[in-house]
């Protein structure tokens, strides 16, 4: 499941996902995808409401983003080469893991409760 940075993914579900997730970003940073915004999203999920550049990611927008992750049962990730992809939720999470240093965390924290 990919697309052009400037795409969408084509699985309503996951395009509903990454629309939230850029608008969440446009907020914050006036850009539609910062680098790493998937982690810092996720990352807010595990943790509660934070700052987030501009704005304030409020439990409101955090319990959108998990509905939306938890209905489409993925997460949305720019790739390397600019592509947008929707990984299903497990595996993003072992990408997260294995990469939790991206936000400059202690230690990696444990996956948002109640998603499937």
């Amino acid at each position: 499941m990919s697309a052009s940075a400037t795409g969408a993914l084509r699985e309503p579900g996951a395009a509903a996902l990454q629309a939230f997730m850029s608008a969440l970003c446009r907020d914050a940073y006036a850009c539609d995808w910062a680098d790493h915004l998937e982690y810092v999203l996720w990352h807010a999920l595990a943790q509660g409401p934070m700052r987030f550049g501009r704005s304030q990611l409020d439990a409101r927008s955090l319990a959108e983003l998990r509905r939306l992750a938890d209905a489409c049962g993925c997460w949305v990730t720019r790739e390397r080469d600019d592509s947008f992809r929707a990984l299903p939720l497990a595996a993003w999470q072992d990408r997260f893991v294995s990469n939790f240093e991206l936000l400059h965390l202690d230690e990696p924290v444990p996956p948002p409760t109640g998603l499937r």
